[in-house]
């Protein structure tokens, strides 16, 4: 089902990217306007050029491609707060909302406020660079995020198949019971058996 977008058939497109980084513990959310804008009772905080996005993959297919965020202009003693923060494994979100003459995002006809990307955050990194000029140290975040798509395909699915974590869920099963005994034993395929063994009939 496509999506019409009635900001794309102005004379003058503008817009904004909007971000919201969901933690354990708290929720961020920032755009890269040059002031803070408002949607739906949330504050974005505007960024303005120091928040850059790398391309959103935009293929009829679900892709599996990674997204990265920057933000520039970090304090250089705030960075241990940065890496010590609990962003991997965190939701992110990205929208894009176009905006009006005033800055705000257009809500008619209707609102024309729309997601684009949902992942995880799988990894964070922070550089620093000199500014000559200014005679400092500047810090940025980057913030890398797997689309759901690619932790769908690499989640782990199943069961532990031995005793205590079958009977864990079926506690009246006992089939798993000789699992550890048959992991401990030796088999040499290919050899003529010694001995004879009696077989245990089948029970139906």
């Amino acid at each position: 089902m496509s999506t019409t977008m009635a900001a794309l058939s102005s004379s003058s497109i503008n817009y904004a990217e909007f971000v919201r980084l969901t933690l354990p513990t708290t929720v961020y959310t920032f755009c890269n306007a040059s002031a803070p804008i408002t949607v739906d009772g949330i504050e974005f905080e505007g960024l303005g050029s120091l928040m850059g996005i790398s391309e959103i993959q935009r293929n009829i297919k679900a892709s599996g491609a990674d997204l990265k965020i920057t933000i520039t202009g970090l304090d250089p003693n705030n960075v241990a707060l940065v890496l010590n923060a609990p962003i991997k494994g965190s939701n992110l979100e990205v929208w894009r909302g176009f905006l009006d003459s005033n800055n705000q995002i257009i809500t008619s006809p209707t609102q024309q406020f729309f997601k684009r990307y949902m992942g995880i955050v799988n990894n964070i990194a922070i550089e620093e660079s000199f500014d000559i000029r200014a005679r400092q140290r500047l810090a940025t975040c980057i913030i890398s995020s797997s689309s759901m798509r690619f932790i769908l395909e690499n989640r782990n699915a199943g069961m532990i198949t031995n005793q205590k974590n079958w009977q864990a869920v079926y506690p009246a099963d006992t089939s798993m019971n000789r699992v550890a005994v048959i992991a401990s034993t030796y088999f040499d395929f290919g050899k003529t058996p010694i001995g004879g063994g009696q077989a245990t009939p089948n029970v139906l």
